[in-house]
């Protein structure tokens, strides 16, 4: 009798074992043949599903963060198409960070509640834990703010070490507002590069409550409002054509404003007198602007704010129709920059084996306060010197307009030729509507 209630009990263990292994191994077997089934897609059914998917990822992600799906993404290669989203508003790198990762999280889900994706994934052997988007931060028409801001995240897939296992990385792109993207040389980019995993980290000791908008400093608004209308006074009265203003430097997180970085144009060649009495006026009434704002005096590192905090680059150049911005040949300024209160005049030179070439080079370098002592000693200018100055601006000015006057003719003409006339209006709109446009310095 024993021996049989023993043999029943042990009967018993032997079947709640096997159903508890059937019923685990179940899924996993169902969902290994689910694979099998959608594995026997075909690349186009693939890729129409995935369409569908990332159709549906972006507009959720639209709703959710704000952003702007930009048509497209990832069609069916995860390693190098991202879905890529347009954030119209600035960030700092914690706040780019925190939204990235948000969106990041947000797609791993999406991808893990979607047989189809996960059956493509496995088939492609690709990693199903964690895929990486594209952010841009930006206002209208999609340009960047250019003021030290983070311009972008990028997500990208490198080996950390010898082995073929490639881990997912972010790397933040801001411009520096003081840089010269008309020249190479001298463009600052700051580029933070760190893993998936460092920036989970760092993520959750930094307090980012609502990744989905940009929380501006105590003093932020005001610095931008003061910024803007100093931006639109030098251009009106001086015209001095600002492109980028700032006081952000990415991945360098300060409390308040130790330094505004910003450069312009100036449409007029100069010698080195004109281009230091520009510099001086520039910097004096921005650092007049700070100054005066009650609300921005217990932010600013120190007060009065003076020239040592300021870093700004005055471009000298003149604009041609259909290709841009040129620097003059003549010998006359090409540039001056004012870093670490110390001012630097450069000019253009033939270069010595090449007399069609130029080189830029030196041509003075004086302290801020050289500058200023030079200035309140030099006379002002002659009336001869000022009339001259005059002429030169006027032919300048005349030649450019007839460079516009030129092509808008052949605007004319064209379609009048082939269309017998009544089309040519079109081009003239076109035309006028993009050349005055209003720039990026003027809209921010």
């Amino acid at each position: 009798m024993d021996a049989i209630s023993h043999s029943v009990k042990f009967s018993r263990v032997v079947f709640f074992v096997v159903i508890v292994l059937a019923t685990r191994t179940y899924p996993i077997c169902c969902e290994e043949r689910q694979f099998d089934t959608y594995e026997e897609f075909t690349e186009t059914q693939y890729k129409n599903h995935i369409k569908e998917f990332q159709r549906a990822f972006g507009k959720q992600i639209e709703v959710e963060f704000g952003l702007k799906w930009a048509e497209g993404g990832f069609t069916h290669n995860f390693s190098s198409d991202k879905p890529e989203f347009y954030a119209y508003r600035r960030a700092t790198l914690e706040e780019a960070r925190a939204l990235v990762l948000a969106v990041i999280f947000k797609l791993s889900q999406a991808v893990h509640a979607d047989p189809i994706m996960l059956s493509y994934l496995n088939k492609s052997s690709l990693t199903r834990d964690f895929l990486g988007v594209d952010i841009s931060f930006v206002y209208l028409h999609n340009w960047s703010y250019d003021d030290g801001s983070i311009d972008s995240v990028y997500s990208y897939y490198s080996k950390e070490d010898m082995s073929d296992v490639k881990k997912l990385h972010l790397r933040y792109d801001a411009t520096d507002p003081f840089s010269d993207i008309s020249d190479f040389k001298n463009i600052v980019y700051c580029k933070i590069e760190e893993s998936f995993e460092d920036a989970v980290k760092l993520n959750a000791v930094n307090t980012i409550i609502n990744p989905a908008i940009h929380n501006p400093k105590q003093f932020e608004d005001e610095l931008n409002k003061i910024l803007a209308s100093f931006k639109e006074e030098m251009r009106e009265k001086h015209s001095l054509f600002f492109r980028s203003i700032g006081w952000m430097v990415a991945g360098n997180s300060t409390p308040d404003i130790s330094e505004i970085r910003t450069k312009c144009t100036y449409r007029y060649s100069v010698d080195c007198q004109e281009a230091r009495e520009l510099m001086l006026l520039t910097t004096e009434k921005l650092l007049t602007a700070l100054n005066n704002s009650e609300i921005l005096k217990p932010y600013l590192k120190d007060y009065p704010f003076s020239s040592d905090g300021v870093k700004l680059r005055m471009l000298f150049r003149k604009e041609k129709y259909l290709v841009g911005d040129v620097p003059y040949y003549d010998g006359s300024m090409e540039s001056a920059v004012l870093s670490e209160d110390v001012i630097t005049y450069y000019h253009h030179i033939p270069n010595a084996k090449n007399s069609s070439m130029h080189d830029r080079v030196v041509y003075a370098k004086e302290s801020y306060q050289e500058a200023q002592k030079t200035f309140e000693n030099t006379p002002p200018p002659t009336l001869f010197k000022k009339a001259t100055k005059g002429i030169k601006n006027f032919i300048s000015s005349s030649i450019h307009f007839l460079e516009l006057a030129v092509i808008v003719f052949f605007m004319f003409l064209l379609p009048m030729v082939t269309t017998g006339g009544w089309l040519f209006i079109v081009p003239v709109i076109i035309f006028f509507i993009l050349r005055w446009r209003p720039s990026p310095s003027q809209k921010n």
